[in-house]
């Protein structure tokens, strides 16, 4: 029996060590990590808050039941969709994280705005895309379409936080 434990172990792949420990994050992103969890809205009345710096895994819905304020760039009948409020006190440029592939879109109004830059996280840090927005002050909805499962981890950070002035 021994023997054949040893040969499914050898066969058994290998764990990526770049992978072993999630990798550190910077700021904005420091607090990617923490809990917190909540159910993505389908209007853009109501949406539920995404607050500056705190993570949500937020539970999506098909998205042909979505109703976005504007078409998504993609992923409008694709997979899963959500919507989010972020609401601003002053300008700022946010990041916007996903732990999956999705598409993210921010309405201001009824007006998409323009995306500033995108990247990603850390190798192993669980950031897998971040997509920059120049937004003005008020009421704005995040919205996700296009996401391959029904959760999924996304958070709001402000460029300038806790940065040295």
């Amino acid at each position: 029996m021994s023997m054949i434990l040893a040969l499914l172990l050898a066969a058994a792949p290998a764990a990526d060590p770049l992978c072993a420990t999630p990798a550190p994050l910077a700021e904005p992103w420091t607090s990617w990590t923490q809990s917190g969890q909540g159910k993505a809205g389908t209007q853009a009345q109501g949406a539920p808050a995404l607050i500056l710096g705190k993570p949500v895994v937020a539970t999506l819905t098909p998205a042909v039941h979505v109703q976005f304020a504007v078409p998504p760039g993609k992923g409008a009948t694709e997979g899963f969709g959500g919507l989010l409020a972020l609401s601003l006190k002053q300008s700022a440029r946010i990041g916007i994280g996903l732990s999956g592939p999705a598409w993210v879109d921010v309405v201001s109004g009824t007006t998409p705005v323009a995306s500033v830059d995108h990247g990603h996280g850390p190798d192993c840090s669980g950031l897998r895309k971040i997509v920059w927005f120049d937004l003005p002050a008020g009421r704005h909805l995040v919205q996700i379409a296009g996401s391959k499962t029904p959760d999924i981890r996304v958070m709001a950070a402000d460029a300038k936080a806790n940065q040295p002035r």
